[in-house]
């Protein structure tokens, strides 16, 4: 028999039942375009966290100054850790290659006022060095950044957040060139940075709404304490783990500002770094969760489709019983239902699958959204739900086609 054969032959047996057949399939084509969905919107949700991540810059692990307690030989406890600026310049030489740079900041405890062309506001300031805009990710909108010479000549130049000169001046691109007073003290924007999005570290301090000054600037006129940095920004080389970037810093750092490396509570520390971690195990939880829920969903859709075939094998036993006793096979007739099942599967796969990624297509074409990540449709994502769906539509045709195979001639024909 050809195959153009077996097919027609396979959709008259399902024209004589369509509704059954569609309501049988509704599992397996709602859970296809589910899975298509949301594995599409989980891996948007990594990308998109990732990306608003990424905004604070380069990761780094955040070291703040404590107080001694661990009682170290050697070392006195209940001692205030002071970290000197020139300290952790020195420490950054001694750290070894896989350490590429310890970065001191000295920033306001509180917000100082700042004053200019008659408004003013109290922002937070932040005194750093000429590398800190690279690091942090600070793209400049108008003007530039301090350099070297402006940071080793105590110059008194300071660089705005977009919400920042906005406040001060009315509009961002009116700053650069004009004076304002921090604390009284007269300075000179030379640039403003290009506006950031959400801010997950350092969420009290708001990058948009700094004013950045140069360190040693920062300790000169401001009053800011030159042998005591308010914390440091510690950058260790690509793909070293964190755990060993922070032991190699304070191995460093320990001796010369009066603590012991290992002393827990002398230094607190952060690894923004784990936050990207945290992002790439929510991901591996979702996609496992998706992954149970999907197959759960499909499995039962694929039950429907197997109770379908099993319903209409019950009414055409006797038929299938006569074939048998004229001569048909049993493979030929396994065949056939096999046949049978998939279309109805098949069918259902594909439709779920369209809708799926016309859904993704079309959440994909909305104006982009604040806090809703566009899904991504990975090759990934469409690789598991194939296989998944032809998991389930093999043993779904397999269930039936193993009963054609259970229906006796003698037994058929005395229940007729």
């Amino acid at each position: 028999m050809e195959w153009s054969e077996r097919v027609r032959m396979a959709l008259e047996g399902l024209s004589d039942h369509p509704r059954r057949a569609v309501a049988s399939a509704m599992g397996v084509f709602w859970g296809a375009a589910a899975i298509i969905l949301l594995l599409a919107w989980g891996a948007g949700f990594r990308e998109f966290m990732k990306a608003e991540l990424s905004s604070f810059g380069r990761g780094c692990i955040i070291v703040i100054p404590g107080v001694s307690s661990s009682g170290h030989p050697g070392y006195r406890k209940g001692v205030r850790v002071r970290i000197a600026r020139t300290d952790a310049a020195r420490a950054e030489a001694e750290a070894g290659p896989l350490v590429e740079a310890i970065l001191p900041l000295q920033w306001s405890t509180r917000r100082r006022l700042v004053e200019a062309k008659g408004r003013n506001r109290r922002l937070d300031v932040n005194g750093t060095d000429e590398r800190y805009a690279a690091y942090r990710g600070f793209a400049m909108a108008q003007g530039r950044f301090f350099d070297s010479s402006e940071v080793q000549g105590r110059k008194p130049v300071a660089v705005l957040g977009h919400e920042a000169a906005t406040f001060l001046f009315g509009q961002a691109d009116a700053a650069v060139g004009r004076s304002l007073r921090i604390s009284g003290k007269a300075f000179q924007v030379i640039g403003v940075t290009d506006e950031k999005g959400r801010q997950y570290v350092e969420t009290r301090r708001p990058d948009n709404r700094l004013v950045i000054v140069p360190i040693t600037t920062a300790e000169s006129r401001l009053g800011m304490d030159a042998e005591a940095v308010s914390r440091l920004l510690v950058y260790g080389r690509p793909g070293v783990p964190g755990p060993i970037v922070r032991a190699r810093a304070l191995a460093a750092l320990g001796p010369r500002s009066g603590f012991h490396p290992q002393d827990q509570d002398a230094v607190r520390s952060y690894d923004v770094t784990e936050f990207f971690g945290l992002v790439d195990l929510f991901y591996a939880g979702f996609m496992i969760f998706v992954g149970i829920a999907g197959t759960v969903t499909l499995v039962i859709g694929g039950v429907g489709i197997a109770n379908y075939h099993l319903a209409i094998l019950a009414e055409r036993s006797l038929e299938i019983a006569v074939a048998k006793a004229v001569g048909a096979r049993e493979r030929t007739l396994a065949l056939q239902t096999i046949l049978e099942a998939l279309i109805v599967a098949g069918g259902a796969a594909a439709g779920g699958l369209l809708l799926g990624l016309l859904g993704c297509w079309a959440l994909a074409t909305l104006p982009p959204a604040d806090t809703i990540p566009a899904p991504i449709v990975s090759p990934v994502g469409l690789g598991v739900t194939f296989l998944a769906l032809l998991a389930v539509s093999i043993t779904a045709s397999a269930i039936p086609a193993a009963r054609v195979r259970t229906i006796g001639v003698s037994a058929a024909l005395r229940q007729s």
